[in-house]
C-alpha cells in the first residue's frame, strides 16, 4: 500500500510540475524506480514496475509495452552495472539517475518518432535536458536520505 501511494504521489508531482512550469518535465519517477531496483527483491521490482507502467500509460499517451520495455531495460542495465560502494559517491548516483531517465524516456521518444513524425531536436531538447538534470538531482537527494535513514537505524546500506 505504501508503494502504491508513493507511485501516485510521484505521478501527481510530475503532472503538476509539468502544468506549473509550462510543459517542462521533471522526472520524479526515476529516483523511486532506482531505489526499488536495489532495495527490493527482483520479483517485487517487476511487480511495482508493471503497476507503475500501467498508471503511466493511462496518464501519458504512450502504449503500455513501450513504457514497460523502457523501464525494464533501464532497470536491467542498472542492476547489471552495479558499482561497489557507489551509493556514497554523489557523482555516480547523479550519473545513474541521468542515464536511467534517458534509457526509459528514449524508448518513448523512439516510439513517438516512429508512429507520428520525426521529433526535431530543438523542440524536445529543453524538456529532455530538464528531465535528465532533475532525475539526477532528485536521485542524489533520495539516495542520500535513504543512506542516512539506514545509518540511523543501524542497517547496512
Amino acid at each position: 500500500m505504501r508503494d502504491l501511494l508513493l507511485i501516485l504521489l510521484v505521478l501527481f508531482l510530475q503532472i503538476s510540475s509539468a502544468k506549473l512550469f509550462g510543459g517542462i518535465f521533471f522526472d520524479f519517477l526515476t529516483p523511486l524506480l532506482l531505489l526499488w531496483s536495489i532495495t527490493k527483491p527482483f520479483r517485487e521490482v517487476i511487480l511495482w514496475t508493471i503497476v507503475t507502467t500501467l498508471l503511466v500509460s493511462v496518464i501519458y499517451p504512450q502504449p503500455f509495452l513501450v513504457i514497460l520495455t523502457g523501464l525494464i531495460l533501464a532497470q536491467w542495465i542498472f542492476r547489471a552495472s552495479f558499482f561497489e560502494n557507489w551509493r556514497r559517491k554523489p557523482g555516480l548516483v547523479f550519473a545513474a539517475g541521468v542515464s536511467f531517465s534517458f534509457m526509459w524516456q528514449f524508448c518513448g521518444l523512439v516510439f513517438a518518432s516512429v508512429t507520428t513524425e520525426l521529433i526535431t531536436m530543438p523542440l524536445c531538447l529543453p524538456p529532455l535536458l530538464s528531465s535528465f538534470v532533475s532525475a539526477g538531482l532528485f536521485t542524489v537527494i533520495v539516495f542520500r536520505v535513504a543512506m542516512f535513514k539506514a545509518e540511523l537505524e543501524g542497517k547496512a546500506w
